[in-house]
């Protein structure tokens, strides 16, 4: 069959998110449009979960040039003792949780466990990090240098460096994870719709379906999350899922035929 080479970008979002009875029409679009389409969805989750919150985070600190030498208390590393003049507590939504407590003789491994990405407390005698589900501990014993304001302005550059590489490497977990939802969909919806030689749609079909499918509750997704989790993440996550497999179900009936043999049955 010829390639459909009439629908664009905004052509596949309304048949996307509101006619599932129309997925069979994007079955043959070239691979580009279908791969602009993932790049699309995923890049706008990806904004409205993680980098709207951030920049409305840099904004109201003035920039993270302000918040180092404004915003954050004066404080020494120095001997294997942290020392800040008062304790500090820094929320990026969706992002990164930062406290710094040198009150607090030394942070345990299980206080970590917060809904954020990313954490990083600091107590008087060690620092206790987690990043992509994985925690690490560093006992400023074993550090040596001296560390205070100043120096950790001097690094700036580089941190906004890595700070670009994460953005990069969370927005490509966000494609993988896209991905593998799809596949997981695109499996096991093909029980769902047969023909009436009891036969399901191909892979291929099932996961292109999926594709489309996925696409507005990702989006909701990440409008719940950039509003702060109004609905509770569960509730989002189970509505997704029920409404993802009804749309597969319905565009692999209109794909099939079903209705219409049944209809001819009449």
């Amino acid at each position: 069959m010829e390639e459909n080479k009439n629908y664009g970008l905004f052509d596949q979002i309304p048949i996307s998110f509101f006619k599932p009875s129309r997925y069979k029409e994007l079955l043959h679009l070239k691979k580009s449009r279908l791969v602009g389409f993932v790049i699309f969805i995923t890049f706008l989750s990806f904004a409205l979960e993680t980098l709207i919150p951030f920049l409305a985070w840099d904004v109201s600190v003035g920039g993270l040039n302000n918040m180092v030498t404004n915003g954050i208390p004066s404080f020494t590393l120095e001997n294997g003792v942290f020392e800040i003049e008062s304790p500090m507590e820094i929320k990026m939504p969706g992002f990164i949780y930062i406290k710094a407590d040198s009150s607090v003789e030394a942070n345990k491994q299980e206080e970590v466990n917060i809904d954020y990405p990313e954490v990083i407390l600091i107590s008087r005698t060690n620092m206790m990090l987690k990043n992509s589900g994985m925690v690490y501990e560093i006992k400023f014993s074993d550090v040596e240098q001296t560390v205070n304001n100043q120096s950790l302005l001097n690094v700036m550059p580089v941190a906004k460096v890595m700070l670009v590489i994460t953005f990069v490497l969370t927005y490509l977990t966000k494609v993988a994870a896209y991905l593998i939802s799809v596949l997981f969909f695109a499996l096991i919806s093909r029980t769902m719709a047969r023909d009436k030689e009891g036969k399901p749609v191909p892979f291929r079909t099932a996961f292109i379906f999926a594709i489309y499918a996925r696409a507005p509750f990702v989006l909701l997704s990440g409008i719940n999350a950039c509003l702060g989790n109004p609905i509770g993440p569960i509730w989002v996550i189970f509505l997704g899922v029920f409404m993802t497999m009804h749309y597969i179900f319905v565009a692999e009936k209109a794909e099939l035929g079903i209705d219409n043999r049944r209809q001819d049955q009449y």
